[in-house]
């Protein structure tokens, strides 16, 4: 999208259900409200001073903000950056100054939260923040050094082992949660991109690219194992006049009807393909043309039933077949399609 046009309502629309960044940055701001309550849970048992209780109840009102914030595309933006900033710089240098420092479970938190920072931005200068935190971290490591009189030591071992046990189990459970949950998004994105690849829009049935793919590929495999497939060349004759005379909406539903009955009536493994207007073509794997052509019978009742709503504007399907035999899959289209016209002239 140009920076410089107005979204309208239905972009913002698309842009929050197709964009993954998006999904994730919402599941992370779930997760870390769950961290917050969960933190300020563990800091009142372990005893902790005021402070870290306090502070891990801000974070989870802020995330809540952030999540209302998010669910608009025009305050989206501010929400995403305003968590990176809160969290590289606020969250980590107060976090850790009020903490044990490194006697407690922070460099884990550290970890989760610069991982979640560096797949939350969008832009390459946002980088910059949790590239902060790496610098921070050594930082603060040596400031406890100079000055461990500003940090709260476990005072019983017991209490140290508790924090760092809790924390730590949270900290990995996050982090591994976020990964399968960025996995899922992933393989739910990139089957809607197959999809949008392979799938004819208006029908539902698969392209003409994938069609060519798939010839190719039955062919080979129909001359390795010695089984012929056969191909059925399909058209609307005079769908013209749909068009002409009830409008290509009409169109469009007479060959959306056309396509449902395809896909109901044909096999899981048959392939049904528009292969251009309203030219459609089926795939038989592992049929000859005698078994194909009692298919398409069965399926022509069916169109014959279909389009007598369309009975005087001349509307009506023909199909013809071909075997693959040791044709190529251009010779197998051609001879289909000749059947089909010699059928239309009978």
């Amino acid at each position: 999208m140009s920076s410089g046009k107005k979204i309208n309502k239905a972009d913002r629309a698309f842009f929050l259900n197709s964009d993954i960044r998006y999904h994730l940055f919402r599941a992370y701001i779930v997760i870390s409200s769950f961290l917050a309550l969960t933190f300020s849970i563990i800091h009142l048992l372990n005893r902790r001073p005021a402070v870290n209780y306090i502070t891990a109840m801000a974070a989870f009102v802020l995330c809540v903000f952030w999540y209302f914030m998010s669910s608009d595309y025009k305050r989206y933006g501010f929400a995403r950056i305003s968590f990176l900033f809160v969290f590289s710089l606020v969250w980590l240098p107060l976090g850790y100054i009020t903490s044990p420092g490194s006697f407690s479970a922070m460099p884990y938190l550290v970890i989760m939260v610069a991982f979640i920072l560096s797949v939350v931005v969008r832009n390459t200068w946002e980088y910059i923040f949790p590239v902060l935190m790496i610098v921070e971290m050594p930082i603060l490591f040596r400031l406890e050094i100079w000055y461990p009189e500003v940090f709260v030591k476990y005072s019983d071992p017991l209490y140290r082992i508790n924090d760092l046990t809790m924390n730590f189990t949270v900290a990995i459970s996050a982090v591994i949660f976020t990964v399968i949950f960025m996995m899922s998004q992933y393989n739910k994105i990139n089957l809607q991109l197959y999809n949008l690849s392979v799938l004819d829009d208006l029908t539902g049935l698969y392209n003409k690219r994938y069609l060519m793919k798939f010839i190719e590929m039955e062919k080979n495999r129909s001359e390795r194992h010695g089984r012929q497939f056969s191909l059925v060349f399909i058209d609307l004759d005079n769908f013209k006049r749909i068009n002409d005379i009830m409008g290509h909406l009409a169109g469009d539903r007479v060959l959306k009807g056309l396509s449902d009955i395809l896909l109901e009536n044909t096999r899981s493994y048959d392939i049904a393909a528009r292969y251009g207007g309203d030219e459609f073509i089926v795939i038989f794997p592992e049929t000859d043309h005698e078994e194909a052509r009692l298919r398409m019978d069965e399926l022509d009742r069916k169109f014959r039933n279909f389009v007598e709503q369309y009975k005087k504007l001349g509307l009506s399907v023909s199909w013809g077949i071909s075997e693959s035999g040791s044709k190529t899959a251009e010779e197998i289209l051609s001879l289909a399609d000749r059947n089909l016209y010699d059928k239309k002239k009978r």
